[in-house]
């Protein structure tokens, strides 16, 4: 019995994949992703990785995959962060393949330092502006 929960929890408990740029759409605007900068993932034990070019994309698609799943996105030093735990700004000079403008940070600080008017935004709020609500 052990060894199936073991299992199980194996399964669940999947990284971010790379992005594959240029062979694969945005899951919600349907662009072809030229780039992983500023990307996203929603990753799920049941449906195959769903890949977003724009922080919006993926908040606005949440909702309907949230069971169950994970989402992460693409800090601008490369790294991967949960989506739900990484805090959102709109710096002035941010370049998004939707134009939305949002960019994911691993820290309120850093995102408060990046953002045009100094602030913070937390996933929440993210899908409130983006349509995503919950």
């Amino acid at each position: 019995m052990g060894s199936l929960w073991t299992f199980g929890c194996a399964a669940e408990a999947r990284s971010p994949e790379p992005i594959p740029v240029d062979r694969v759409e945005c899951s919600r605007c349907r662009m072809l992703m030229s780039s992983d900068a500023g990307g996203g993932e929603i990753l799920s034990s049941s449906e195959d990785t769903r890949f977003y070019d724009d922080v919006a994309c993926l908040a606005a698609d949440w909702p309907a995959h949230r069971a169950g799943a994970r989402a992460f996105l693409r800090l601008p030093g490369g790294r991967w962060q949960d989506a739900l735990a990484a805090s959102y700004a709109r710096p002035r000079d941010a370049q998004t393949a939707m134009g939305s403008g949002f960019v994911a940070f691993a820290s309120e600080a850093e995102a408060k330092a990046a953002d045009r008017d100094g602030r913070a935004i937390a996933f929440d709020d993210l899908l409130r502006l983006t349509g995503g609500r919950r």
